[in-house]
């Protein structure tokens, strides 16, 4: 059973995502997110051939460890 979350717009959103759908949350696209895959600096998992997921706790913790704009240094 995989775990629904709910967004403020009370839109449902799957614990775990296909790269369309996390490019959708994190508004950029597939591609950026492959390359920050390959980077390391973002999880996913790969079960067979080209099939990419990516939890959405991962993605959560992989927005969390970006650099802010305009922080106190």
């Amino acid at each position: 059973m995989t775990a629904i979350y709910q967004q403020a717009a009370g839109t449902e959103i799957p614990a775990i995502l296909t790269k369309r759908q996390a490019a959708d949350y994190v508004h950029c696209t597939p591609r950026y997110l492959e390359r920050q895959i390959r980077a390391g600096r973002l999880r996913a998992l790969k079960p067979s051939g080209k099939l990419v997921r990516i939890r959405l706790r991962d993605l959560d913790t992989f927005l969390e460890s970006g650099a802010t704009i305009g922080a106190e240094q």
